[in-house]
């Protein structure tokens, strides 16, 4: 049975992901609806459509040949009854307000046959908050994909069948992606609940003085590996989005320490209108950043301590995860590793660091968590010493060496995301 006689996927909410989450679909051969309420925002889909396709293709996501020609199974549908008629699976994407989501899933729901999946793209919403609208929440899921990654969150909610998540899953294995299925609800998911810290660190340090943007970014790449560090990344992501996350974020005690100085410090770059790639540059120019140099990383100063600090936020975020069952070490590895394109995760991290030392760093850096969590996360890290060993320096830990899994083709597999879930 082809793609187009299983039926279309209708995609609710014509911004960025929703027509990134289009061509995904139509890339691999499933007839595509894009609705959107708003007249004005649907005048913007089909150059929105056209800048994604362009940034899937510079990214390598996908041959630039293909994508142009999925375009031509994506469809702009203003009515909603319209736009899923015929549709096994509805993602939406509409603007991060819950009393909105709520109205707009009673709406699907009306006009939705009973066997139609109702996902949402939700980034900072829970799930459980928007489908207690339903009146059947077996069909529905969270399902959250990344602006620049094949990665995927599937999330279901208090009332979700198992059905709903296999079919979910293996969608996103149809689609080329990498389903990641939480074992329970969590702010943030499992990716962004870990870089949104390290990054938040970066900002930290360079508001306050303690090291260089050049410097932080430096250490970063030079401890992981990665191409670019937080501030390369921030200006991929887009400052203005970085600047308002901060300014909107929930009252926690790590927010209300870290905000002013961060907001202050970010304010007069985008005052210049510098907010990132897309724009007049932002902490770097481009398309010549001074991190893509062959001489970057030689220059890092002897006195910079930032390394330690971005480390230990990342892995102490990554610990949480685990201690709360939302994901285990493997599948949080496995969804940083293929957002990153690094050639490990946290806990790899961890066992390269050696589990003692990340636990003696974990104290000396002090709670980069709720701190009521901070003394659970070295305790974890203790009984798996006990358990399992004290990482690469052991032989075992979180992996075995001097092979270990993250290491190994088939470790990024649909079928090997199941079997660690």
């Amino acid at each position: 049975m082809s793609r187009a006689e299983v039926g279309s996927i209708c995609f609710v909410g014509g911004g960025a992901m929703g027509c990134y989450n289009a061509i995904l679909a139509a890339l691999a051969g499933y007839p595509s609806v894009i609705h959107d309420a708003s007249e004005s925002a649907r005048g913007l889909i089909a150059a929105r459509l056209q800048e994604t396709a362009r940034q899937l293709g510079a990214a390598g996501l996908c041959a630039p040949a293909a994508v142009q020609s999925a375009l031509g199974l994506i469809r702009v549908e203003p009515d909603l009854a319209r736009a899923v008629q015929g549709a096994w699976l509805v993602s939406e994407s509409v603007f991060e307000d819950l009393e909105l989501k709520r109205r707009v899933f009673a709406q699907l729901e009306a006009e939705c046959d009973d066997t139609v999946l109702l996902t949402t793209n939700s980034s900072a919403l829970l799930g459980s908050d928007i489908e207690s609208v339903l009146k059947v929440g077996e069909r529905f899921a969270a399902l959250h994909s990344h602006l620049g990654a094949k990665l995927f969150d599937i999330v279901g909610g208090p009332r979700t069948s198992s059905q709903t998540i296999a079919r979910l899953q293996a969608y996103v294995a149809d689609i080329g992606g990498f389903p990641l299925v939480q074992k329970r609800e969590n702010k943030g998911y499992v990716f962004n609940a870990m870089i949104g810290p390290v990054l938040g660190t970066a900002l930290y340090l360079a508001a306050t003085g303690a090291d260089s943007v050049r410097d932080i970014d430096r250490s970063w790449m030079l401890r992981t590996g990665s191409p670019m560090g937080p501030f390369g990344m921030m200006d991929l992501f887009g400052l203005g989005l970085i600047y308002s996350a901060w300014r909107n974020r929930p009252d926690d005690l790590i927010t209300r320490f870290m905000r002013d100085d961060i907001l202050a410090f970010m304010a007069p770059v985008l005052g210049t209108g510098r907010e990132g790639v897309r724009h007049a540059g932002g902490f770097y120019n481009y398309p010549d950043p001074a991190y893509a140099r062959q001489n970057f990383l030689g220059q890092l100063s002897p006195t910079s301590a930032a390394g330690d600090a971005l480390v230990s936020a990342w892995t102490q975020n990554a610990v949480l995860l685990v201690c709360n069952d939302v994901a285990s070490p493997e599948n949080v590895d496995r969804a940083w590793m293929v957002a990153t394109g690094q050639s490990r995760g946290p806990f790899g991290e961890i066992d390269r660091i050696g589990l003692d030392r990340a636990a003696l760093l974990f104290a000396v850096s002090g709670a980069m968590v709720p701190a009521a969590d901070h003394p659970r996360l070295i305790e974890y890290l203790r009984k798996r010493i006990a358990t399992h060993g004290a990482g690469e320096k052991a032989d075992t830990g979180f992996y075995t060496y001097p092979a270990p899994a993250y290491a190994q083709e088939q470790f990024l597999k649909a079928s090997a995301w199941a079997s660690a879930a």
